[in-house]
């Protein structure tokens, strides 16, 4: 028969090896949330996707004009029926200056005509985009 001051004894000893786990396991627990808190931020998950994400690119969701034997792509349908709708020198100029980036000299030479029909080519095409959009 074991004394009973042996049993307080070990009774004891499990009660502070109890109290021991509990408080590491407890610890352990803390330190797995900091370290989760600090790789991981409660951002929106939009904010996320356009940071991390990718937006997939077809063919078929973009419009393509030619101008000079380049391809012009537009994302917007409606700018794409715009651009359609104006007579072929006032798209070529818009088209010259907006996607090759060329200067209104460059432009001149290449359509053989003076800089100041490509100003004035360049203005009647953004007159009757606006009113194109107004419609």
């Amino acid at each position: 028969m074991v004394s009973p001051s042996y049993e307080d004894r070990i009774c004891a000893m499990f009660d502070s090896f109890s109290k021991t786990a509990s408080r590491n396991y407890y610890r352990d627990l803390l330190r797995a949330e900091k370290r989760r808190d600090s790789h991981y931020h409660e951002e929106p998950v939009e904010y996320l996707l356009e940071l991390l994400g990718h937006r997939d690119a077809y063919p078929s969701d973009s419009f393509v004009l030619y101008v000079d034997g380049d391809s012009c792509v537009v994302e917007s349908e409606t700018l794409y029926e715009a651009l359609k709708s104006l007579p072929e020198k006032q798209r070529d100029v818009l088209l010259l200056d907006f996607w090759r980036n060329l200067t209104d000299g460059e432009i001149a030479e290449r359509l053989e005509v003076t800089t100041r029909t490509v100003y004035n080519l360049r203005h009647r095409a953004y007159k009757a985009i606006r009113k194109f959009y107004g419609r």
